[in-house]
């Protein structure tokens, strides 16, 4: 008995510390009163057809109105967001999205916001909806969930995941800079919405994030992972890592990889990305070079 329930424990503990886990893994831990499933999608989808007892999740309380570089809100406000999530330290937390490129960012958006404000027990479902409804077609709603349980939740802002433009510009030729926009956008042949100048901060490389995914939306096996990010960018464990993009929705899925499938610790996301740095002509930029 007791050699099944250490079984059981360490079950739902890798649950708590994988990044993407599969349909069967959600469906075998739907029984466990700590699994919160997060439903990313706009309320009208969510209304529609969910994973049964999914949370929806309003992405945009979590960013300030109006905002330039869709800051975050204050950490009075995140916090309450969090508990009206239902999460408490002890939770472990299952986010999903309906296989669309915006669903799929606001997933691994929600991710650093969480990973932000101190809680790390999250995974994100790969394949999204659609994989669950291939697999667990029954296991699907349209009803709200009723009630989330009150938590004492506590936010602890983890700032060492956070690069402004500053740190970004001391550590150009020290660190690793991460682009994870298209390879268009990178070698400025479009340009970003909303910026002056095309191409990419100087001594970024290309890694599109979509790039990791296969054509549904489930990520690529982790010896692919490795010859992407090891055997082809010579990453370390111990490099100081930034990730950028057009923006921090398009800069959270490669951070969020980084961070959480890789376990590349040092990884900062620069919140303000492109948007930011190509509208400062003071900013070093490069176009039509690959580095």
């Amino acid at each position: 008995m007791k050699y099944i329930l250490i079984l059981i424990l360490g079950f739902f503990n890798l649950i708590a510390s994988t990044a993407f886990i599969s349909p069967s893994q959600l469906k075998n831990s739907l029984t466990d009163k700590k699994t919160i499933i997060i439903d990313v999608a706009d309320y009208s989808i969510y209304k529609s057809a969910h994973i049964k007892g999914a949370i929806n999740a309003n992405i945009s309380n979590f960013i300030k109105e109006d905002s330039l570089y869709s800051e975050l809100n204050s950490n009075e406000i995140l916090e309450n967001e969090i508990k009206n999530l239902g999460i408490s330290y002890d939770s472990n937390v299952i986010i999903y999205a309906h296989n669309t490129q915006i669903g799929i960012l606001n997933s691994s958006y929600l991710a650093f916001v969480l990973i932000y404000a101190g809680f790390e027990n999250i995974s994100i479902l790969d394949g999204g909806y659609l994989s669950w409804v291939f697999e667990n077609e029954l296991l699907v709603s349209s009803l709200k969930e009723s009630s989330v349980k009150e938590t004492n939740f506590t936010i602890k802002t983890n700032k060492n995941i956070l690069s402004t433009n500053k740190y970004l510009s001391k550590n150009l030729k020290s660190a690793t800079i991460i682009d994870a926009r298209s390879p268009e956008l990178y070698y400025g042949i479009k340009r970003s919405d909303k910026t002056k100048r095309t191409g990419h901060i100087s001594y970024a490389k290309s890694s599109f994030y979509l790039h990791k995914f296969l054509a549904d939306t489930t990520l690529r096996k982790m010896d692919e992972l490795k010859k992407i990010y090891i055997d082809g960018y010579g990453l370390k464990k111990t490099d100081n890592i930034i990730v950028c993009s057009d923006d921090i929705f398009s800069a959270s899925m490669e951070w969020y990889i980084l961070y959480k499938e890789m376990g590349f610790k040092n990884t900062k996301i620069y919140y303000n990305s492109i948007q930011e740095w190509a509208n400062d002509p003071e900013l070093p930029m490069t176009r039509f070079k690959w580095e």
